[in-house]
């Protein structure tokens, strides 16, 4: 049960820090729409998704009260990016896009540094390294080149925009890329997310 209530907070914690990290690169590069909406914050509020991250916190907490094997699944809420605001919208737009996983990556270096130099008692060692397996697996499933994913953006480079946002506003796609995902890649992601945090941590 503690480790359920303590595995939802990580989670809640590294989708802020996420979506932090899109509104702070959008403001620098010039658009503060983000910003402006009180989304430039670490607040897990800010960022709460009436569905995705409402499903996600409901889908963790009946795993830990036993209630439900189902694999967890949700979202953040989306920040809002005016790219109109950017010198270069496509080029902005993609380091807005993978600002995201690359804060979680920077905040799993952060706490494997820790672990690795610093004696903790076990509990508090068990946790840091359980946000460090999640801040990984946010990254590389947030990189998958798959609309409406960050990682999607390096595809817009290759496309023109009608095509792209046809692709990444079509709840067929979406629902299609879902499907992919669970069923074909979760064992990949999980494999590299397993093999990155062991390296991170010195395992």
């Amino acid at each position: 049960m503690l480790l359920g209530l303590l595995l939802i907070v990580i989670i809640l914690l590294s989708l802020s820090i996420h979506e932090f990290a899109h509104a702070w690169v959008a403001n620098l590069f010039g658009d503060p729409t983000a910003k402006n909406e009180g989304r430039m914050s670490l607040n897990p509020l800010k960022h709460w998704d009436s569905v995705g991250t409402t499903l996600l916190v409901g889908l963790l907490a009946l795993q830990a009260i036993g209630l439900t094997s189902l694999p967890a699944f949700g979202w953040g809420k989306p920040v809002p990016v005016n790219e109109g605001n950017f010198e270069n919208p496509r080029l902005h737009g993609l380091q807005t896009a993978l600002a995201g996983p690359m804060s979680n990556f920077f905040v799993a270096m952060i706490l494997a540094l820790i672990v690795r130099t610093i004696h903790l008692p076990e509990l508090a060692s068990s946790a840091i390294i359980l946000a460090i397996y999640i801040n990984i697996f946010l990254m590389f499933f947030n990189l998958l080149p798959i609309p409406p994913l960050d990682g999607s953006r390096v595809l817009r480079l290759f496309m023109s925009e009608q095509t792209y946002y046809s692709m990444a506003g079509s709840p067929f796609f979406l629902f299609g890329a879902i499907f992919v995902i669970i069923y074909f890649l979760s064992e990949p992601l999980v494999q590299a997310t397993n093999y990155l945090t062991a390296l991170l941590i010195g395992g």
